[in-house]
């Protein structure tokens, strides 16, 4: 944690999007540490609120877009080659793979929202195949509202910021319980949208 700090504070904007990028390239940095001592800059006044939330969310979607090509090209055997040596990220990418599977697009969206999936949403969408312009609005969606949130309590808690750490599995739960509902809400107007659509075309 503590090379992160030291780079954030001596190469400010440019290493805040080094980092971000690497964090959406599947690289384990926390992007609680990343964000949340970016606020506890802005509290300092050393980072301005906005441009930290531009560079940001920027970084995220540079990141993820890397990411998404490593799927791309890599398919299904990155996975597999990956999953096979078994651990956290293994698990984590597995986790990714499934929401991914189950909700299709929208999982883009919601996977932002938790942590852990977050950061290996992207190779699954690649793997598929996700239409590059909707993949790239939906991980805007997702990656905005977790950047403002983390850039936001770090800047409120100001010396305080590490308490962000404290409460990893509270955040983590709240965005579980958000993402599952959004993405069950969404999955059911597809399928009631579909069945209208079928209903229409056999009534004709």
């Amino acid at each position: 944690m503590d090379i992160i700090i030291n780079f954030l504070y001596d190469w400010g904007y440019l290493a805040l999007f080094i980092c971000m990028a690497l964090e959406n390239m599947n690289v384990p940095i926390p992007s609680e540490i990343i964000l949340g001592f970016a606020g506890f800059l802005v509290s300092q006044e050393i980072f301005s609120f906005w441009p930290t939330i531009a560079i940001g969310t920027a970084a995220g979607i540079a990141g993820s877009v890397a990411s998404y090509y490593m799927g791309y090209k890599g398919g299904r055997g990155l996975i597999l080659k990956h999953t096979a040596k078994g651990g956290l990220t293994a698990r984590k990418m597995i986790a990714a793979k499934d929401w991914f599977e189950i909700y299709g697009g929208i999982a883009i969206f919601t996977g932002r929202l938790l942590p852990g999936v977050r950061t290996f949403i992207s190779l699954p969408a690649g793997i598929a195949q996700f239409p590059m312009p909707e993949f790239i609005g939906l991980t805007i969606l997702g990656t905005v509202p977790w950047t403002i949130f983390l850039v936001y309590a770090g800047s409120v808690l100001g010396h305080n910021w590490q308490k962000i750490l404290d409460y990893k599995l509270e955040i983590a739960l709240v965005c579980v319980v958000i993402s599952t509902a959004v993405a069950l809400g969404f999955h059911l107007y597809s399928k009631r949208k579909q069945k209208a659509s079928k209903d229409t075309h056999e009534n004709i």
